[in-house]
């Protein structure tokens, strides 16, 4: 199941559901690709409900971890279009 919504993305995370995937589209939207379980339609239902419930600490360290990883593919796809950057000789 692909999810553009942080939000979701993260309770996702937070509740251990399994990232399987995360891409960027031409728009520059990171998109969150999770196994598609009963517990991952549940818990999607309960978002859009405005029901879902899940541990703080987990869903602050779950939107930590895709935000690093959003950062991270940022950088690759700039160091790419770029070319490997020297940082030692760009000084």
């Amino acid at each position: 199941m692909k999810s553009k919504d942080f939000g979701l993305a993260a309770l996702l995370a937070a509740n251990n559901i399994k990232l399987l995937d995360y891409e960027t589209d031409n728009l520059n939207q990171m998109w969150f690709d999770f196994e598609d379980t009963e517990a991952s339609q549940e818990l999607v239902a309960g978002f859009h409900r405005a029901t879902a419930t899940c541990n703080v600490q987990a869903y602050l360290g779950a939107q930590k971890m895709l935000k690093a990883l959003i950062y991270e593919n940022r950088r690759n796809v700039y160091e790419h279009k770029l070319g490997k950057l020297d940082y030692n000789s760009a000084r």
